[in-house]
């Protein structure tokens, strides 16, 4: 039997370390900073401009996993539509190459002999 850590472990090792780690990040960054986009600029503290930026990512990754899970789903339904068609039209052929039933004659028995 092997050995499965609790998810408590899981939390502790690398859930736990990232968050304290993220929360020391903001707590020492927190100057503004001038951020440059296309339409204008802004100034924010840098926190805001790494959670916002994180929040983005996130969202166009799981976008992007979306697009990727219907495209796959629609594949397996295309799939499943094409094997039942092909089981249709197997049963459909051995059905034309079976010989027709014919009633089974009872064998006959061996004369006796005196």
């Amino acid at each position: 039997m092997a050995f499965k850590p609790p998810a408590s472990l899981f939390f502790f090792v690398v859930i736990l370390p990232v968050f304290v780690l993220g929360t020391t990040i903001g707590f020492f960054n927190s100057q503004k900073v001038e951020f440059n986009y296309l339409f204008g600029m802004v100034e924010l503290p840098l926190i805001a401009l790494l959670i916002a930026e994180f929040v983005l990512v996130a969202l166009l990754t799981l976008g992007a996993s979306f697009l990727r899970v219907f495209g796959l789903k629609a594949e397996i339904r295309r799939l499943r539509k094409q094997l039942r068609d092909s089981e249709t039209e197997l049963r459909n052929l051995r059905a034309l190459s079976a010989p027709p039933a014919s009633p089974a004659a009872p064998l006959a028995a061996p004369p006796k002999v005196p």
